[in-house]
């Protein structure tokens, strides 16, 4: 299973070694938050994070500025409605 786990990593930060571990660190300070397969959560929470991430349950990369300007203009639409 340890093979598995440093595979998953070398392919999760082949060409992206920055955000990947970004998005691992910011993963394992939230992981509370995220439903962790029965399988995984006797694993320590960085290789919990960065399964998750490899497989694709959580994505991680850049937003848009023109994707962050429209959700939030979005969010301040569905506020002034209410």
């Amino acid at each position: 299973m340890k093979e598995m786990e440093i595979t998953k990593v070398l392919n999760l930060v082949k060409g992206n070694k920055y955000e990947a571990a970004c998005a691992a660190f910011d993963l394992v300070d939230h992981i509370f938050k995220v439903d962790v397969p029965k399988s995984m959560r006797t694993r320590k929470l960085s290789v919990q994070a960065m399964s998750l991430l490899h497989d694709g349950v959580i994505k991680f990369g850049y937003e848009n500025k023109n994707d962050i300007v429209e959700n939030k203009s979005n969010r301040d639409n569905k506020s002034e409605e209410e």
